[in-house]
């Protein structure tokens, strides 16, 4: 069954002992556009869920957000650079002595406060262990979020399918006028031919092929069949798996270029009021399938 591009999932757990949590949305677009928004820090997990994402979803603007709680990691630890604070201590010694200072030593609290005798050490993150971690996470968001584009695709396909039938129903009225409409030009013609020609001796055989002639291009036999293939296929690819959403785009094309085409051969009021309503449920047809994958 077909799968609008719809959908919202949300998983919760932990990487590399960190909570996490990843959401992700998608509406429709004609092609995959995914963003990823995570917290500073953390851009090489960026690129590991788009292409996460990539191995499920064809179509669709996916935005992906990803949320780490730090508060449970282990904390930076304090470095003291003992050899660097005397270094500092035997410049400052020096500098009093060849100036002349009249000043005390600095004291320990003088000397954490100069550049780079005390430090934080960051504990470091496995980033081997949080993606794998994060993968099972997004793999869950990425099952409630396709789950969800199935119910919604669900709810497409019916709506598909009504519209086709009434297509289906509204072609058959076509049809059931159609030769109805031929006969009538046909005599038409013959009436209009024989006032214009009153008293000349013509073939009676090069009237008839000519009247038929004329009359064969109205007929509209050949678009309905057209039409009726394109129906079926139409219906065939609703219940298809994978994506469908530009096959139904090509086809919906190819249905009002038939639609068209009946239009403008006949003249008859009803059939123009039928062609009418096609178009109108050609357009609503347009308007769903851009939700489709």
């Amino acid at each position: 069954m077909i799968h609008s591009m719809t959908g919202f999932g949300r998983a919760e757990g932990r990487a590399a002992n960190r909570p996490v949590v990843v959401e992700i949305r998608s509406v429709n677009s004609r092609f995959r556009d995914t963003s990823v928004r995570s917290p500073k820090g953390y851009a090489s997990a960026e690129e590991f869920l788009k292409k996460r994402v990539g191995q499920r979803l064809s179509r669709g603007r996916v935005e992906i957000f990803l949320q780490v709680d730090e508060s449970t990691a282990e904390p930076e630890r304090l470095k003291l650079d003992v050899d660097l604070a005397r270094t500092y201590l035997g410049h400052l010694d020096r500098l009093r002595d060849e100036l002349g200072l009249d000043t005390g030593r600095p004291g320990p609290l003088d000397l954490i406060g100069l550049k780079g005798v005390v430090v934080f050490e960051d504990a470091g993150l496995d980033w081997e262990i949080f993606l794998a971690d994060l993968g099972r996470v997004a793999d869950e968001a990425l099952d409630n979020l396709v789950g969800m584009r199935q119910t919604e695709g669900a709810a497409l396909a019916a709506d598909l399918l009504a519209r086709l039938e009434a297509m289906r129903e509204t072609t058959a009225r076509i049809s059931d006028r159609r030769q109805v409409v031929v006969d009538e030009v046909r005599t038409r013609l013959e009436a209009r031919i024989r006032a214009l020609t009153e008293g000349l001796d013509l073939d009676p055989g090069r009237l008839a092929q000519e009247v038929a002639y004329i009359a064969d291009r109205s007929d509209i036999t050949e678009e309905l069949v057209r039409l009726a293939s394109h129906f079926d296929q139409f219906g065939e690819l609703v219940g298809s798996s994978g994506t469908a959403g530009r096959r139904f785009e090509f086809l919906l094309q190819e249905i009002n270029r038939e639609v068209n085409t009946i239009g403008s051969k006949t003249n008859d009021v009803t059939i123009t009021n039928h062609v009418l309503d096609l178009k109108t449920e050609l357009e609503k047809l347009r308007e769903q399938v851009q939700n489709v994958e």
